[in-house]
């Protein structure tokens, strides 16, 4: 018999022992906050697509002369100081109309792609382009861009972290706490120009000279920091 209680007294022993080990840790506290950057610079490139269509019940025909509207339209891209690196052709499509206004009519369309690397010609390739009557029905899409955009937007990081940061302090200083370390960090940034519209409407007026209004394209950090709390 006093062998049978040494025993259990032994086995209670080990359970108690093995209970110590197994207490739950604790769950850390954290707090999560939004920061956002932003840096303007001035932009020194501009993309411009334009649009050469032509329509027609001869689908070789319509198909030659559109070829040729968009060859005369390059032609006169170049001719404003674009270099031919900076010109390329997509978007090629060729359609037949089957509505009850033109039933059967062909439409050949492609899409021309320009990169002006100094903004102060832009008005004038678009000048070229369009109004001259050259090839080119219209300006598709316009956008203001920067070439050096890694050094814009990791300032613009560095001041979203610090917005963040700041928020942190304040609302765990508010409540008793210390920020401690970080846990998790989202990202996206996003780039606007200010004065898109401003050119394209100049860009539409046929009896005046197209200007350019760059303005400053504004590039944003937005971030989500969780951050332990103590």
């Amino acid at each position: 018999m006093k062998k049978i209680v040494l025993a259990a007294s032994a086995v209670l022993a080990l359970s108690l022992t093995s209970c110590t080990f197994n207490k739950p840790a604790e769950t850390p506290r954290y707090i999560t906050v939004s920061g956002s950057g932003t840096v303007s610079v001035s932009p020194d490139l501009v993309s411009v697509k334009f649009i050469v269509r032509s329509s027609g019940w001869n689908v070789s025909q319509t198909a030659e002369r559109n070829a040729i509207n968009t060859n005369n339209a390059i032609e006169a891209i170049k001719g404003a100081g674009v270099a031919d690196d900076d010109i390329f052709t997509s978007d090629y499509k060729i359609t037949q109309d089957n509505s009850q206004a033109y039933p059967g009519q062909y439409t050949v369309r492609n899409t021309i792609s320009v990169i002006v690397r100094n903004p102060d010609l832009t008005g004038k390739v678009i000048d070229a382009a369009v109004k001259q009557n050259t090839g080119a029905n219209g300006v598709t899409d316009f956008e203001y861009m920067v070439s050096d955009r890694s050094t814009a937007l990791r300032q613009a990081r560095t001041l979203a972290i610090k917005d963040a940061q700041d928020a942190a302090n304040l609302l765990a200083g508010a409540s008793g706490c210390k920020v401690g370390n970080v846990l998790e960090i989202y990202e996206n940034y996003t780039s606007t120009s200010r004065n898109d519209g401003v050119m394209l409407a100049k860009a539409a007026k046929a009896n005046t000279e197209t200007t350019i209004e760059p303005g400053k394209l504004d590039i944003t950090s937005n971030v989500t920091i969780k951050y332990t709390i103590e």
